[in-house]
């Protein structure tokens, strides 16, 4: 495969990206990392209170991907038959145990299992097998299931040992939390569309593109940091953060990935970052990003900038993305200054400058937050000349 079809691949996907994390603010990480799942063919599992757009953003990458989908809302009665198919009765009738597996989840590529963790013993038994071997099993029927990914949600992680067992299987753990204050309003603007017109759907990313990244991922070369990478989770598990060896393993594959997509065959120390996602805790990720500073802030990826930056909060990253979101705003600038949005978006914009100053001093901003920076400044010393010289002209008028 020549580097030119990957760069064309890599493309596809940053776009798609695009075009989906369009549709939804502030969970471009969470697309991202359900890509990386679907590139590493990983399991993804998501955790977060109610309504905060995980089960609509991992909807809109499944219809967004052209692969076989099964999506379910599991509770506590739920049978096995509802995800798995139910008997053949036809077959029973012979003296045969055989589910009708059409639709249901053992012909899935793509899996979205909402509550997982509500599951029954029965149905978790035959998810186990599903998610480690590609098998599913009933009696004596068994088959191969072609499933990618599945990515699980839940309101919280387990407590039940049994449970936090099975839900090591799942590779990348990342923790939605609601949409911060300073993206209110564009949350609102977005749900509002929503509501008038729905958002339009975005082109299945063809089959061919995942199968040539996974493919290309496998033929990185991540010899040069295996060290670097044994390092980093020998200090992890020195701090009592458990990471198994099975999950240790499989990591190597999304280091491969974050290079992959970052444009090079050979990963480096760039692309460690991926090891905070193999923590299943919220309060220990944010531990390893304190203990990991120094190893992961070279950490840098142009496909995944938001995950790498809630990944490691580190300098570049935290830049890549301040950068990003201060020129999204400062385009988003509306059209007549007597606007009465004008004047929250200038709220918005001291906002963005404050959350920049608090990031960086004069001396170590980098070069392009920088220029934002000044353009911020002459916006908003403009804007507030504008505005304070608008209302000046109302008090006259109404005096």
């Amino acid at each position: 495969m020549d580097q030119g079809e990957i760069s064309g691949a890599i493309e596809q996907v940053n776009a798609h990206l695009d075009a989906l994390a369009g549709q939804f603010v502030s969970r471009r990480a969470l697309l991202e990392l359900v890509m990386l799942g679907l590139l590493t063919r990983e399991h993804v599992l998501l955790i977060g209170p109610p309504g905060t757009g995980k089960s609509a953003a991992v909807q809109a990458m499944a219809r967004a991907v052209d692969a076989r989908s099964f999506e379910y809302l599991i509770g506590r009665f739920t049978e096995p038959g509802e995800l798995f198919g139910a008997l053949d009765l036809a077959a029973l009738r012979d003296g045969e145990v055989r589910p009708v597996t059409s639709g249901m989840l053992p012909e899935a590529e793509v899996a979205f299992l909402d509550e997982i963790f509500l599951g029954s013993t029965a149905i978790l038994n035959s998810l186990l097998k599903i998610l480690n071997e590609r098998t599913y099993r009933r009696g004596q029927f068994q088959t191969q299931v072609p499933l990618i990914s599945c990515i699980a949600a839940s309101n919280e992680l387990p407590e039940d040992a049994a449970l936090a067992a099975f839900a090591d299987r799942f590779l990348v753990t990342m923790f939605v939390d609601p949409v911060g204050e300073d993206q209110l309003p564009a949350l609102l603007d977005a749900g509002w569309r929503e509501t008038l017109a729905g958002n339009a759907p975005v082109p299945p990313l063809d089959r061919s593109v995942l199968a040539r990244l996974q493919a290309a991922i496998l033929t990185v070369d991540v010899g040069g940091v295996r060290e670097d990478y044994a390092h980093i989770v020998r200090k992890i598990r020195l701090t009592g953060v458990p990471i198994s060896d099975r999950k240790l393993v499989k990591g190597l594959k999304l280091i491969a990935a974050a290079a992959l997509l970052r444009g090079n065959m050979k990963a480096g120390a760039e692309d460690l970052w991926p090891v905070t996602y193999l923590v299943q805790s919220r309060e220990r990720q944010q531990e390893v990003r304190d203990l990991l500073h120094v190893e992961l802030e070279q950490s840098r990826n142009p496909v995944l900038t938001s995950s790498v930056a809630q990944a490691t909060h580190g300098l570049a990253a935290h830049a890549a993305l301040l950068a990003e979101q201060a020129a999204q705003l400062l385009q988003a600038r509306p059209a007549l200054e007597t606007d009465r949005l004008f004047e929250h978006w200038l709220v918005r914009l001291e906002t963005m400058l404050t959350r920049i100053e608090a990031a960086f001093s004069p001396d170590a901003m980098p070069q392009d937050v920088r220029a934002l920076h000044t353009s911020i400044e002459a916006v908003l010393a403009a804007g507030h000349k504008g505005t304070g010289a608008a209302g000046q002209s109302a008090l006259g008028a109404d005096a």
